[in-house]
């Protein structure tokens, strides 16, 4: 082979080792390129994963080897619901609860739970609280489980109209009183309709009083009636992009055994409205 021929060959050969260092650069150029595009950068220029989603409640979960959970995580709900629940200081470690056998002897099973998983899945399966013993003692069960099952599907908020922690949250002028758990029909026992009756309106009547206000709570009466009311927690729990707030409620009778507690969602959609009730969002 001549010279000038050599020549030509090493040319050739420097052209397709320069040709392909091009072409992989570029295929990677695109490869950048196409993530950017698939993958949105965060506002904030951070990435938050759904696990790191952060609730601090304002009444703490109390398990019964004595620890008070204030903060939770979305991925520490799962570990939180197998952990036994506290009783309060009663003598056992659980409740028991009653489902009546679908057989012509009617016979009743029962069944023993201590944490939120085992009373979750009980009350789903039709198991209840079937004595006034055992009703009490569900009672414990009925805040950390409603609250951990509420706070797995809560979002974080993008706009707030409640009041700040600067302002009072239990402003009876925000509280509409349908949000008392009256006894009787006020329109036909007051004549008159409580859908824009605040709790002030009724106050202002010297009917409803308040026994106890402080930054978080609500003690007040009303109708044979005494309602205890408690935040736990702000977020966005009916997906609809407004902060909403968690109120853990319990009712007794000022004279009788009537009691029953509840967890309970507010919001308010603009700084000249009222609180309202609203459920939470149960879609998967």
């Amino acid at each position: 082979m001549g010279l000038r021929q050599r020549c030509l060959c090493m040319r050739i050969g420097f052209l397709f080792v320069v040709f392909g260092i091009v072409f992989v650069l570029s295929c990677e150029g695109r490869s950048e390129t196409e993530e950017a595009k698939t993958t949105p950068a965060p506002a904030d220029g951070t990435s938050v994963k759904p696990g790191e989603l952060t609730f601090e409640l304002v009444r703490s979960i109390v398990f019964a080897d004595g620890t008070e959970v204030k903060s939770i995580t979305k991925a520490d709900i799962e570990a939180l619901r197998d952990r036994p629940i506290d009783m309060g200081g009663n003598k056992t470690d659980g409740v028991t609860l009653t489902r009546s056998r679908k057989t012509k002897s009617r016979h009743e099973k029962k069944i023993h739970v201590r944490t939120c998983r085992e009373y979750d899945a009980a009350i789903e399966d039709g198991y209840y609280p079937s004595s006034t013993y055992d009703i009490s003692m569900a009672s414990w069960f009925k805040y950390p489980c409603g609250t951990l099952n509420l706070l797995e599907k809560a979002t974080i908020p993008q706009q707030s109209f409640l009041p700040t922690s600067d302002e009072e949250v239990f402003d009876l002028e925000l509280l509409p009183l349908s949000l008392f758990p009256v006894l009787t029909d006020f329109e036909q026992t007051y004549g008159y309709n409580i859908e824009n009756v605040t709790y002030q309106d009724r106050a202002n009547q010297g009917l409803l009083k308040v026994t106890d206000r402080g930054d978080n709570r609500l003690i007040c009466e009303d109708d044979g009636l005494r309602q205890h009311l408690t935040e736990v927690a702000r977020a966005d729990f009916n997906s609809d992009g407004i902060e909403d707030l968690l109120l853990s409620e319990a009712v007794h009778a000022t004279q009788g055994t009537y009691r029953t507690y509840n967890l309970i969602i507010l919001t308010r959609n603009s700084t000249d409205e009222k609180f309202e009730k609203v459920e939470p969002d149960d879609s998967e």
